[in-house]
């Protein structure tokens, strides 16, 4: 027996010796394979497979990649004969590049970045290590057939084993698939047949089926006169279930439908030609439109002018599709940014330079399911139907543009009325009430119903103040306007209402607790749907993640609310958000949900109706209701409507400025744009200039769904944009997220500074001096010249502007000798002189004088002689752009193509002229280019040298952290200039492939050129985030590469960090070493190590990876879907806080959102503070020859606001500078208070730039009261060692006492101008009650008896400084007769709105029994059952005795508990 079971084991080993031999003898095969490109390759496998059982083929894709550990890599390409690469892109391309490769091994490498090519090793070797032939990687058309491929390979013969398997691959079909994975296990040189798949085929849809037709027989089958939509695909599209997206398109109307598959190159280019041909043939006159389901660019680099041009001629609106093959629908709908941040490049930007826009997701990957063959994730596209039937009625719309006569069109045109108020119709240097009818006269020649048109842009605006403009604090004007304009009766909005989302009608009503609790819900009852385990858990990660970081900004709202209640809501919030665990955690598990306990909390802290964390309430709210009905301001001329933007909602609540959350548009700003799509029936709409709030409003940053805010105010209307030219960062958004089609605009004439007054004074003084014959001339020349200096009140500016050469000589203004002073004071002229401002405004399709033409043109010369055709070029270019810009408005109106054009500030790129098209930005995978590290590096030199800022100077490294601001707007203009500027101060530059697309890092080495490395804190804009994702983690890899310099010496001399130091480290994938850079050399090292040790004293259990991480951020900005800083907000609406303070936690509170790698904008409030602590100096770049610091709001919000921050937090005022860098061959670093003062002089002060707005009339008025004014207020809050007494002195001597004997205050006094006039004395007034003016009891009492007679003789115009319950007037009324001030009361008591009631349902008793969030967090989690809390929650509405008592046991007991077990301290969070 025993002898028999011996022989048997005998036997089934040597049965295990064969198999294994035989396994060792099979051939493996590895394939890493786009998502996209799997499927074909899978099939081909299978085929193959079939005939061959002496393969082993592994098949994975670029996701499964980036789920493997690099061991785990390693270990999949080491066990492989044959590896196969293909369509690899991105952040895999240096983790492949590091892998270690068998000597014997064979590689093929196809359609991927081309550093991979280095590792193509086939049977004629490594065939690319000596460099990469262009004539052989670009040539594509030459292995397109069989003919061409032995052709190509009889002319390189060593490349013939690599051009037969691209021959395969670019003709893509199974069989070529199963024939490429052949060729692979071949030894033989016969290659598998190559069956020629055609680069371009057409189908023409009917029902569900297609017909495939030629070029020819597609002509004769169409039908002329009919709707027909193109849609253009890769050739690729009839694969992989991608097919079923064309259906469905076709499908959603009544039209006719051709898919036009196209290889990419030269075959698309042959594709639009095809279109061209039928749209000059059988279609000729047709409704028509395109579909772009290609990424990148249409024809690839070769083809794009081509293709441009082509759909120049074609005049069709192309519209773009997006398949994304990362991301399930669940992923998608919890993802902020709506299309994966690494390829918004080639699917959105890319496509923009060909004027394709409007970009929305149409379809996503179904549910991977693993193949078991060759283990390969198979990818397979799933339409989104709801998004499908969007964007089809949108294309429907643009087509009913091109069928629908001009007169029976309805078009509204909106305009910027924000902050709202009379003092504020208008955009960013345009001339709105001239444009308006410079628009309407045109609609009117081209046949629109525009009934009669008023006879000017005075009597226009006479109608617009009376019935088209926001003034929703003004209850006496609400009152008169409601029987004058359109309104939308409450029930009719409600009914409307309710076609919405769930998720949107439970934040608009309830705010992000009513959305949060409506959107968990619905995940959670979409994940028990999931059959997929591993899909349900990385579901569940992503909605807890989410739900997590709602709740920290929660939190963070409430720590900082003016609120009586905010213990007890801090409470609450910690018990919800431990039911909201509980119910994560049964849902991973399977169980069955009860939300009874999650509801009652939720509803109990939206029932304390806390401002920042509540919504809008009941439909139709409060902001512009007038008797129950919701009230449209506006104007109709005939089929076209004027109206205002509605306001934001903060104007009524303004503790919602101290929130750090994003929040929705009140409901009368979707009842806004109700009216415009279902009441008036709009056909397009139009707003007018820069800019718009609606592309602003929350949700993704693009690839925005119908639950997204500014989808649901533009709905499906085609929208047409005229926006200025150099706007373009602020203007892609509108593009994206508005999906509108741009069209730019000029900027005004630009001109150089011309010296004035006093300044040409002190030219003379100096110019006398220096010309002296004898030196009691030049004495008694410079003796004056002091004199003036204070006389002219110039001392400061000058001081400012001497600053580094005074502390460098250690002397004083009074101290400098004679010579010194006769230089700087010339030299302080003349960079006034170079600095360029506008004259006066652009009228949108207006043209130009001949003066403001040679203005311009001089300016784009800058004093260099130009051959005769760059200026005649110029000249035409500039002459033609008013017409083309109102050319291409009709066009858009036409449902017709808007050509793309380079936007950018016309001086610093002439080849943003002419005006007129739909604008462009440049690409972000190239930024920065060559020329923007150039730039930076020459900047950054100046800082590293010590020549500019304090970096150097400092020796308290801890406290020595440089701060630099990041905007999307220069990032565009100066071509990543300020990125790398940031990167050469820590010491790291970017490498590019050789199409200068930013592949990785590289460190520096320490030497004469980066003598150190200094620890910088990015702060970044929303509008960055959005377009510039990618590169808050390159900058977040920039900083752990600095770090890494000094990772030895770390390692050596705290090894209780090591491993906190692994951790940080973690996320670089570049290839790197380690270095041993002395800490006083390498500030980010030697920070990172003091900032480990504090946080691991603070908190001794905190993890090695929280360490590291923690100590390791430097890169901030706003929450997603959020926008600005929030200062600005508080700046306008003056009486909304009472101390800088609160305006710095705003600043805190919304930027303090983390961004890197792995890092998507968690709250990270307290790291940031950490952060703000050691800034000693802030950077802002400043890129244009039209923009400043105190022409817009966005240079305070961000670095006044920044310079606050590290001010209230560390206590020290930062030195701050101004990067100049618009003309790169004057690059300078100037102090901000050099900065801004020397811009007051040059240009708010200057005749020059006043006299030609006086002559612009209203909108004049409101630059310089509604802008100037409004952001030099801005500055004096957040700088107020810089905007003195003697700034607003000199502001009243011109502004009020017309000192410049222009007729100013007259002007000011005139018509509408006078609203404007009010709001400059009212912000006069408030820096005085304020106590940042000190000025003298004349001034006061003169201002307050103007500011009072406006108000009553001419009324309030309603903005944030002005309105009835402003602190201010208590100071006013002080200064006024008792009459008078009864007066003023009586107008003021008029205008009040009547403040909301406080909710029935609120609380009326505030806990007792106080406790933080952590601990309250942990007792909760003591608790037995969800009952308990369930009980507590309703007994809110009790007595205070009875509303503790239930618990309150529980609680005393619970905190003996944690005392006993020594865990009565706060939770450790993540941030």
């Amino acid at each position: 027996m025993s002898g028999r079971i011996q022989n048997l084991v005998r036997n089934l080993f040597a049965l295990l010796l064969l198999l294994n031999a035989a396994s060792a003898m099979a051939m493996n095969i590895t394939a890493i394979v786009s998502d996209r490109s799997a499927p074909t390759l899978i099939a081909g496998a299978h085929q193959l497979l079939e005939q061959r059982q002496d393969l082993t083929i592994q098949i994975r894709t670029v996701q499964q990649i980036s789920k493997l550990s690099d061991e785990e890599l390693q270990a999949l390409i080491s066990h492989s004969d044959r590896l196969l690469l293909v369509a690899i892109f991105g952040e895999d391309v240096p983790r492949l590049l590091a892998m270690n490769y068998p000597a014997q091994q064979l590689r093929t490498v196809l359609h991927s970045d081309r550093a991979l090519m280095q590792l193509q090793r086939d049977r004629h070797g490594e065939i690319f290590s000596a460099g990469l032939p262009e004539d052989i990687l670009g040539d594509k058309a030459g292995v397109q057939t069989a003919a061409a491929l032995a052709d190509s390979q009889k002319q390189a013969p060593r490349y013939a084993d690599w051009l037969q398997a691209r021959a395969y691959w670019l003709n893509r079909s199974v069989n070529n698939a199963a024939s490429l994975l052949q060729m692979l296990a071949n030894s033989s040189a016969e290659y598998p047949h190559l069956e020629e798949v055609a680069p371009l085929r057409f189908a023409l849809h009917h029902g569900a089926d297609a017909d495939w037709l030629s070029a020819a027989e597609l002509n004769a089958q169409l039908k002329p006169a009919q709707r027909t939509v193109w849609i253009i695909d890769h050739d690729t599209a009839d694969l992989s279930g991608d097919w079923a997206l064309h259906q469905q398109l076709c499908a959603a109307q009544t039209w006719q439908c051709v898919s036009v598959l196209a290889a990419w190159g030269q075959p698309s280019v042959a594709a639009l030609e095809a279109i061209q041909t039928a749209m000059r043939g059988p279609l000729n006159n047709s409704p028509a439109a395109i579909i772009a389901l290609q990424d990148f660019v249409i024809g690839g680099g070769e083809g794009r002018e081509a293709v441009t041009a082509i759909l120049e001629e074609l005049k069709l609106p192309i519209l773009k599709g997006i398949r994304i093959s990362e991301w399930s629908s669940a992923q998608w709908q919890l993802s902020a940014e709506g299309i994966p941040r690494d390829s918004v490049h080639y699917r959105v930007a890319m496509p923009e330079l060909q004027g394709v826009s409007q970009p929305q997701v149409l379809a996503l990957a179904a549910t991977a399911k693993i193949d078991p063959l060759t283990g390969a994730s198979v990818y397979r596209s799933e339409p989104l139907a709801d998004e499908i039937q969007r964007q089809t009625r949108r294309l429907a719309r643009w087509l009913n543009l091109q069928e629908k006569p001009n007169a029976d069109k309805r078009i509204a045109v909106v305009y910027y009325n924000h902050p709202p108020g009379r003092h504020n119709i208008g955009a960013d240097n345009l001339n709105v009430p001239e444009s308006l009818l410079e628009i309407l006269r045109a609609l009117r020649k081209a046949g629109y119903h525009t009934g009669e048109l008023p006879a000017n842009a005075e009597a226009l605006l006479d109608i617009l103040q009376a019935k088209g403009v926001n003034l929703p604090e003004d209850a006496a004007a609400l009152e008169a306007m409601s029987g004058q304009i359109n309104s939308v009766y409450s029930q009719d909005y409600q009914q409307w209402f309710n076609t919405l989302p769930p998720a949107v009608r439970a934040e608009m009503v309830n705010g992000p607790l009513g959305e949060l609790q409506q959107s968990l819900q619905t995940q959670l009852a979409a994940l028990a749907e999931l059959s997929s385990v591993t899909e349900r858990q990385d579901q569940l990660a992503l909605i807890r993640a989410r739900m997590e970081n709602t709740l920290t900004d929660l939190h963070h709202a409430l720590d900082g609310v003016r609120h009586t209640g905010r213990s007890r809501a801090l409470d609450l919030l910690a018990q919800l958000g431990d039911e909201y665990q509980t119910l994560l955690a049964q849902a991973a598990s399977g169980q069955s949900l009860d939300w009874q306990a999650s509801q009652e909390l939720n509803r109990a802290l939206i029932d304390m109706a806390i401002e920042g964390i509540r919504g809008w309430g009941k439909a139709p709210g409060k902001v512009m209701v007038w008797n129950n009905k919701v009230l449209i301001p506006g104007v109709q001329f005939g089929n076209v409507f004027l109206g205002p933007q509605p306001p934001r909602g903060w104007e009524l609540n303004e503790e919602l400025l101290h929130a750090n959350m994003s929040f929705p548009p009140p409901h009368q700003y979707l009842a806004f744009y109700h009216y415009l799509q279902d009441v008036f029936k709009a056909d397009a709409l139009v707003h007018l200039g820069r800019h718009s709030t609606y592309e602003f409003l929350p949700k993704r940053s693009v690839g925005l769904s119908s639950s997204d805010y500014p989808s649901i105010a533009a709905g499906d209307l085609p929208g047409i944009y005229p926006y200025i030219v150099d706007g373009v960062g602020e203007g892609i958004q509108a593009k994206r997220r508005g999906l509108a089609v741009m069209v730019d605009h000029l900027t005004p004439p630009l001109a150089a500074t011309e010296l004035y007054d006093k300044l040409l004074e002190l030219r003379q003084l100096i110019e006398s001096a220096e010309a002296a014959s004898d030196g009691s001339t030049k004495a008694r020349a410079i003796e004056t010249l002091r004199r003036k200096v204070d006389e002219f009140n110039l001392r400061d500016e000058l001081i400012a502007s001497m600053d580094e050469e005074l502390q460098v000589r250690g002397v004083g203004l009074d101290e400098i000798d004679d010579d010194f002073l006769l230089h700087e004071i010339g030299h302080y002229l003349t960079k006034l002189q170079e600095q360029f401002m506008p004259l006066g405004l652009h009228v949108f399709g207006r043209d130009w004088q001949p003066k403001a033409i040679d203005t311009m043109l001089n300016s784009m010369l800058q004093g260099e002689a130009a051959d005769s055709s760059k200026r005649s070029d110029w000249l035409s270019k500039l002459s033609a752009s008013p017409a083309a810009e109102m050319r291409a408005l009709l066009n858009g109106l036409n449902g017709q193509f808007v050509a793309p054009g380079k936007g950018n500030d016309p001086i610093r790129t002439p080849e943003a002229l002419p005006t007129g098209r739909n604008f462009y930005a440049l690409d972000g995978s190239l930024l920065p280019t060559r020329v923007g590290v150039e730039v930076g590096t020459a900047l950054a030199a100046k800082v590293l040298a010590g020549e500019s800022g304090v970096a150097l100077a400092n020796t308290d490294i801890a406290n020595n952290k440089q701060g630099i601001i990041l905007w999307a707007s220069d990032a565009v203009r100066d071509e990543g200039a300020m990125i790398a500027f940031g990167m050469k101060l820590l010491g790291v530059r970017p490498i590019w492939n050789s199409r200068g697309i930013i592949k990785g890092l590289e460190r520096l080495p320490l030497g004469a050129d980066q003598p150190r490395r200094f620890d910088v804190v990015f702060t970044t804009s929303g509008l960055f985030r959005d377009l510039y994702g990618q590169h808050l983690l390159l900058l977040d890899k920039a900083g752990l590469l600095a770090l890494d310099a000094s990772s030895d010496v770390i390692r050596r001399d705290y090894p209780a960090l090591s491993l906190a130091l692994s951790a940080a480290l973690a996320p670089l994938d570049e290839a790197h070493q380690s270095g041993s850079e002395p800490l006083d050399k390498n500030q980010v090292a030697n920070n990172w190590v003091n900032e480990a040790r504090e946080l691991l004293a603070a908190s001794p259990a905190i993890s090695a990876a929280d360490l590291g991480r923690q100590a390791s951020v430097r890169v901030f900005g706003i929450a997603p879907g959020a926008y600005g800083t929030g200062v600005n907000r508080m700046v306008e609406r003056s009486g909304s806080w009472q101390d800088r303070s609160e305006l710095a936690e705003v600043f805190v509170k919304r930027m303090g959102h983390a961004y890197g790698v792995g890092l998507q904008g968690e709250s990270a409030q307290t790291l940031f503070r950490r952060q703000l602590t050691g800034v000693s100096q802030t950077y802002l770049g400043r890129a244009s020859h039209l923009y400043g610091l105190i022409d817009n709001n966005d240079a305070f919000d961000y670095l006044g606001g920044f310079n606050l921050a590290v001010e209230t937090v560390s206590g020290n005022v930062p030195a701050s500078a101004v990067i100049n860098h618009a003309d790169n061959r004057n690059l300078h670093i100037d102090a901000l208070p050099e900065a801004l003062l020397s811009e007051l002089r040059g240009r708010f002060f200057n005749p020059q730039w006043i006299k030609p707005l006086m002559a612009e009339g209203y909108s004049g008025a409101r630059t310089m009261g509604s802008e100037f004014i409004e952001y030099l207020w801005g500055w004096q809050v957040t700088s107020p060692d810089i905007i003195n007494d003697r700034v607003w002195e000199e502001v009243k001597a011109i502004y009020v006492d017309d000192a410049l004997q222009l007729g100013l205050a007259e002007f000011l006094a005139q018509d509408n101008n006078r609203y404007v006039q009010s709001n400059i004395l009212a912000v006069m007034l408030v820096a005085i009650d304020k106590g940042f003016w000190q000025a003298d009891a004349a001034t006061v009492k003169k201002l307050a008896e103007q500011f009072s007679d406006n108000i009553i003789e001419h009324g309030n115009p309603g903005s944030g400084h002005t309105h009835a319950n402003h602190p201010m007037y208590a100071l006013v009324k002080k200064q006024l007769s008792a009459e008078r001030a009864q007066q003023l009361e009586a107008v003021l008591a008029k205008s009040r709105v009547t403040p909301e009631a406080p909710s029935a349902n609120s609380p009326s008793h505030i806990q007792e029994v106080q406790l933080d969030a952590n601990t309250t967090a942990q007792i909760s989690k003591q608790a037995t059952a969800s009952k308990q809390e369930s009980e507590a929650a309703s007994a809110e509405q009790e007595t205070p005795a009875s509303a503790i008592s239930p618990y309150l046991p529980w609680l005393f007991a619970a905190g003996i508990l944690l005392l006993l077990s020594g865990l009565w301290r706060g939770r450790q969070p993540k941030f």
